[in-house]
């Protein structure tokens, strides 16, 4: 169905002509009459369905101009979210000059929000903490509220906001539309709109029945550790992404593989609770506008990312929960696009790889860590047996008490390749002769001129012709 065909005033339907929204999705169909006649509704949907038009169309058109106070208040998890959900009220709006929004978060100033409110906006859009303290300063007046929406509800259970929640719905008259909506069904999620909404109708629409878009190439890698830095720089230097995203768990993260990829030539920035709110727009806005490589981030900034076209996203880390993958991944792959993500995993965290392949019920494509983007030059020095691999001698040997496995460890936390790739290696006395698969030869001679066995300096040991 077409916005064209809804009972609509004409300035909305220019509006969001403007923003080029002509076709209704699946989950705005769904939920417009529902939400117009003003039912309690649950919804859960994929992220990057249209959940925030899905609620925003048939509320705003609802708003009485008459009525200079606030009429729709939104909570999200995020100040980036909140940004994003409150410029799209603005494009919604921005032909009828008697209503107005207003963008309640951390890192603004409290006394001019407070100002913006006391002129009666008729919608709020805010993350709980900043939201609570306005309340019990007595600068937002909910007497008047008609809807109240609960944005990404699992993300802020999860971030913890339930004591927020509760507290705010104090502030309501219980005869008010209540709307929640999530990307995830958890428990928390199922307990909290038991407690705020009245016989809810509960609408589900995931694309294809998969929590994850069918048209995300969804990889993983086994990788070690120390190897993370170095397949992170290789997917983005091969690929060539247009816009990529690489998440990590920790800010002390961010800045080590900040730090490496700035180092081998990637245009980035780096994303954590430390960077200022004006700052992250501004990062935004250099990604949008293809000035840098890549951004990455923490999990905190997940849900505040609404990209056009995202083509990549890299889990440097497993993430701690199932439902921040769905996030981080529900970035990429929108609105009919293809997308992939990669995941890097060890080998003790291979049952953590199988548990989101059950909850999203998709399966990974298993790959090994990328080789470099080299041709092999005809003057390598280095041998080819009949089997085809090149075989490699290294400077240590039985005398530096080394063993196969120590070779096979060095080679999988250098170079990336498996021990399955591996050939035959043989252990000498002064040297260890390995055989290297033909894709790999590259990565094995730029890692080995200043490589370490057991903290031994190794060397490749060249035929003396």
């Amino acid at each position: 169905m077409k916005f064209e065909c809804l009972n609509l005033s004409n300035s909305i339907k220019k509006a969001l002509n403007d923003m080029n929204y002509i076709d209704m999705t699946s989950i705005q169909e769904k939920t417009f009459d529902i939400i117009s006649k003003g039912k309690d509704v649950i919804v859960t949907s994929n992220t990057g369905t249209g959940k925030t038009l899905a609620y925003l169309v048939p509320l705003v058109e609802k708003i009485d101009i008459n009525e200079h106070s606030t009429q729709i208040l939104v909570l999200v998890p995020t100040r980036e979210l909140a940004i994003q959900i409150n410029n799209c009220v603005e494009n919604l709006i921005k032909y009828n000059n008697q209503i107005g929004s207003s963008l309640i978060v951390g890192g603004k100033s409290i006394k001019d929000q407070s100002i913006s409110l006391r002129k009666g906006k008729s919608i709020v859009i805010g993350t709980p903490g900043r939201i609570l303290k306005l309340l019990d300063k007595k600068e937002i007046k909910l007497n008047k509220l008609k809807t109240l929406v609960l944005d990404e509800a699992d993300e802020m259970l999860l971030m913890g906001f339930e004591r927020e929640i509760y507290s705010i719905n104090k502030y309501i008259t219980s005869n008010i539309q209540r709307i929640m909506l999530s990307a995830t069904l958890i428990k928390n999620v199922q307990n909290v709109s038991k407690y705020l909404l009245n016989n809810p109708v509960k609408i589900e629409y995931m694309q294809n029945n998969n929590i994850i878009s069918d048209r995300l190439k969804q990889v993983a890698i086994n990788v070690k550790d120390k190897m993370k830095n170095e397949c992170t720089l290789r997917i983005l230097k091969r690929c060539k992404y247009t816009n990529s995203i690489v998440f990590c768990n920790t800010k002390k993260k961010t800045l080590e593989v900040s730090k490496y990829l700035k180092e081998n030539g990637i245009k980035l920035e780096m994303l954590n609770s430390d960077i200022m709110q004006n700052q992250r727009e501004q990062v935004f806005k250099s990604l949008k506008n293809g000035k840098l490589d890549t951004i990455i981030v923490t999990d905190l900034l997940a849900r505040g990312i609404d990209i056009e076209d995202l083509d990549l996203v890299i889990n440097y880390d497993i993430p701690i929960d199932v439902y921040y993958y769905i996030h981080r991944v529900g970035r990429t792959a929108r609105n009919g696009k293809d997308g992939q993500a990669y995941i890097f995993y060890t080998g003790k965290q291979l049952e953590k790889i199988k548990e989101i392949e059950d909850f999203t019920n998709k399966n990974f494509e298993y790959e090994d860590v990328p080789t470099l983007e080299s041709e092999i030059s005809d003057n390598i020095d280095i041998p080819v047996n009949d089997k085809g691999y090149y075989v490699v001698n290294l400077s240590v040997g039985k005398k530096d008490n080394i063993k196969a496995k120590d070779i096979v460890g060095a080679l999988c936390a250098l170079v990336g390749i498996t021990s399955q790739s591996i050939g035959k290696i043989q252990v000498e006395e002064d040297k260890t002769c390995i055989e290297i698969p033909q894709e790999y030869i590259i990565d094995v001679i730029k890692k080995f001129e200043n490589g370490k066995i057991k903290g031994i300096n190794v060397k490749i040991i060249y035929d003396k012709k």
